[in-house]
């Protein structure tokens, strides 16, 4: 019994920390994950999940994570929307990578030789730290950031069976390396970065020179290339937009030096924690702000610089005299590598990238406290205090998630004052009604960003709400030749046309409808006009000709009902509700999806 008194003591101490987020409403990209995904509303869909990408109605992106869908599908499947559920779901998650994490240490330990009741004990602390740490709070009580304890957790129990499947158990090896390969790609199906479970399994088989071992490992890995690629090639996908290009190659060892400085910062003082973060320099003028704000740039780069020169010394000095912590650092390394900074993705730095990486951070820093003669009651003294001061900030920063509008106010008044924020305010701002709010940030992000397309075409929507027609005409017309908002720039012309002239301008919603990918809100808005217009049955075709390939929309099945059964119940109405029903668990619970 005492065996299981960590992992439970674990599990409460999560729950504890994270508490708050229980009441926590969806924000972000919650709205676009869960309101508008029309994949997570029937387990018919559930095959569906892996034929495309996250953000079917947002701005596309380059994530491949069906688990995450699926995960999603189960919640809405037992809470509908209320956001509370799906918060559970995401501390469970997070419970669960922990656990997982509790046994590969231990295992990883084991093969390090450590004696068992201070490998036990190390396992147990790491794993404490590691759960309660701030620095996490995103990859858990924000419902979108799922995806990084679903990867941990299958990726940390894919290591503990490849470190078990050794010679020595040729009972059961085969059957531990067929669970690593299907762990592994379970890790990589949650999030891209289960893509690096599979090279620290190598390099824990180079490290312990377990030669034998690398075919069997190869054929494992193999197969979680081939599958994961057979999966993520066929699947649909629109190529996320770059709204402002990579930083040059030259400067990515500058955005390397600065990452390590934040991260580490993070690490050891994660007081100022929010979401958005970016270490570039972007200089706004000669004013004394912009060049105190590259100053402290440059100040970090240094800072950097002597931190990365500092840990090369530990990988040097532990080779020699420690292997355990030499290994630990060497997998922290592989897994901090990708999120570096280094290579460009869709951001230079994020604190939940740290989800992974800190794991062996952790570790290492443990092994290396426990070389010291440090008196067993001080030492725990300090443990106990890192972890009740580390869960306090965590509890704390949990509640910075309440809402939308609190999230992005706090994100903002923390640093993160990027357009992208300013322009999620704004929105806020617009749904409640707050114009002449909306449109100061709006022109604070395009201060920050000009000819930023969402910052362009909600300031459009700010004129035609004032009942500013030309203002938002002008700011239209040049929305128009923009990319990712034309689409919106037409659809919003033709709402212009019909309150300035009480005109119906169906070419142009028609227009709106044929720009860029097909837009699920823009065409539905079209297929109204055909039907108030007096054109039904050219809706009707319209509506069916979305169908054929778009057909998981329980939302334009029940469109269609309506629409065949506008002039009297009939047969293509009743059979195009079920249908509906088919594809949407909860339809007739909700009389339409929340707004966000």
């Amino acid at each position: 019994m005492k065996k299981f008194l960590p992992a439970l003591f674990l599990v409460l101490v999560i729950f504890a920390v994270y508490a708050p987020a229980l009441r926590n409403d969806f924000v972000w990209d919650d709205t676009a994950l869960i309101l508008r995904d029309p994949l997570i509303r029937s387990w018919q869909l559930a095959p569906e999940a892996f034929q495309h990408f996250l953000f079917i109605d947002a701005t596309p992106s380059d994530f491949y994570r069906p688990i995450q869908r699926l995960t999603y599908l189960a919640d809405y499947a037992a809470f509908v929307f209320k956001p509370a559920g799906y918060h559970f779901t995401s501390i469970l998650c997070h419970a669960g990578a922990t656990l997982a994490l509790l046994l590969l240490a231990n295992e990883l330990l084991r093969s390090w030789n450590v004696e068992e009741r201070k490998r036990r004990w190390l396992a147990f602390l790491t794993t404490l730290i590691w759960a309660v740490h701030p620095v996490h709070t995103a990859a858990v009580a924000y419902i979108s950031g799922r995806a990084d304890p679903l990867a941990a957790m299958f990726g940390f129990l894919g290591l503990y069976c490849g470190i078990r499947a050794t010679p020595q158990l040729r009972a059961n090896r085969w059957l531990l390396l067929i669970a690593t390969a299907a762990l592994f790609l379970l890790s990589a199906l949650s999030k891209e970065t289960g893509l690096i479970f599979p090279v620290l399994w190598l390099a824990i088989l180079l490290l312990r020179k377990s030669w034998k071992q690398i075919l069997p490992a190869f054929v494992a890995i193999l197969f979680v290339a081939v599958s994961y690629l057979s999966l993520r090639l066929p699947a649909e996908h629109f190529p996320a937009p770059r709204l402002r290009p990579p930083s040059p190659l030259l400067v990515r060892p500058i955005i390397f030096a600065r990452a390590f400085a934040e991260y580490t910062g993070l690490i050891l003082f994660p007081a100022n924690l929010h979401m958005d973060r970016d270490v570039e320099s972007h200089p706004f003028g000669p004013s004394d702000a912009s060049v105190r704000g590259a100053a402290w740039r440059e100040l970090q780069t240094l800072l950097g610089i002597v931190l990365i020169a500092a840990v090369i010394y530990w990988f040097l000095l532990s080779r020699r005299k420690n292997p355990a912590i030499f290994g630990c650092l060497v997998f922290a390394a592989i897994a901090y590598l990708p999120v570096s900074g280094a290579f460009s993705l869709n951001a230079n730095i994020a604190e939940h990238w740290l989800y992974l990486p800190t794991a062996f951070v952790f570790l290492a820093v443990a092994l290396a406290i426990s070389q010291l003669r440090v008196p067993t009651p001080a030492l725990a003294g300090l443990v106990a205090s890192c972890v009740v001061l580390l869960g306090a900030r965590t509890f704390v920063h949990t509640l910075d998630w309440k809402n939308q509008r609190t999230f992005v106010e706090r994100t903002i008044a923390a640093g993160g004052d990027s357009a992208r924020m300013l322009i999620n305010l704004a929105s806020q701002d617009l749904h409640e009604g707050q114009l002449d709010a909306a449109k100061k940030h709006l022109e604070a992000a395009l201060e920050k960003e000009p000819n930023q397309p969402f910052a362009v075409i909600n300031l459009a929507v700010v004129a035609i709400r004032k009942e500013d027609y030309a203002t938002a005409r002008e700011i239209l017309n040049r929305a128009k030749d923009l990319p990712l908002v034309d689409a919106q720039a037409h659809e919003l012309l033709a709402i212009l046309e019909l309150k300035e002239h009480d005109r119906v301008d169906v070419m142009r919603f028609r227009l709106a409808s044929r720009t860029g990918p097909l837009n699920w809100r823009i065409e539905r808005r079209y297929i109204e006009v055909l039907d108030q217009t007096g054109n039904t049955p050219a809706a009707i075709r319209e509506l069916a000709a979305c169908l054929k390939t778009q057909w998981y929309r329980a939302e334009s099945w029940q469109l269609l009902s309506r629409l065949f059964t506008k002039n009297g119940p009939t047969r293509e109405g009743m059979d195009a509700l079920e249908q509906a029903k088919d594809y949407d668990v909860h339809l007739m619970e909700h009389a339409e999806v929340p707004q966000p």
